[in-house]
């Protein structure tokens, strides 16, 4: 039974530091939620079937007695507990955006760099496509209203032809973005640095 608490601990922590990765570009996690729920309605049934065959096969080897008396002596307490520590460190770092706010840091000066050199007097959005520190930034963009935009993610909304974009943004206004203004967030991440989501439907 131990090997089984080891193999669900490494498989937590694999799953763990797979997402607080992925979370590093705004967006990136949303867009794999309709795959995962679609993988997840195929394979979890099959995944409890499969837990209920071994199940009934391990019942109809041991006799009752053996059983109850593995159930009263061994409750793996321990490796409980440190999944459930690291399922909550996940998510701490996750609600306070820690993997973004880090790898922004490391990526800041790219970004503040091209601010600098692009000209002021840039109208519409800018083909950018290059790579700014951990970040590929598709498009550069300056709104008349304040905020210098930089996209690094976009997907589309669904089954509407609309687009969501994110990225990050110096200085916004709480208006809109020249990536649209519906559905428009902001998220403080440092300083006058902000991430965005925002979609171009009207």
């Amino acid at each position: 039974m131990k090997i089984f608490s080891k193999i669900a601990i490494c498989i937590t922590l694999f799953i763990c530091v797979a997402i607080l990765i992925i979370s590093i570009y705004p967006g990136a996690l949303n867009s794999f939620f309709f795959p995962v729920m679609l993988v997840s309605i195929v394979c979890v049934p099959f995944a409890v079937l499969a837990i209920l065959f071994w199940g009934l096969r391990t019942l109809g080897r041991r006799d009752l007695k053996s059983i109850r008396l593995r159930r009263q002596t061994f409750v793996p307490w321990r490796e409980v507990a440190i999944i459930a520590g690291i399922v909550l460190v996940c998510y701490v770092l996750l609600k306070f955006y820690i993997p973004r706010r880090l790898a922004f840091m490391i990526s800041q000066s790219a970004f503040e760099q091209v601010r600098v050199q692009l000209p002021i007097s840039a109208k519409g959005n800018i083909k950018l496509n290059r790579k700014l520190g951990l970040y590929e930034v598709d498009e550069y963009a300056m709104d008349s209203r304040g905020g210098v935009y930089f996209r690094v993610f976009w997907r589309g909304d669904g089954l509407s032809p609309d687009t969501i974009s994110y990225g990050f943004v110096h200085q916004p206004n709480s208006e809109g973005s020249p990536f649209g203004a519906a559905k428009y967030q902001l998220f403080y991440l440092y300083g006058d640095w902000y991430w965005f989501r925002v979609s171009d439907d009207f």
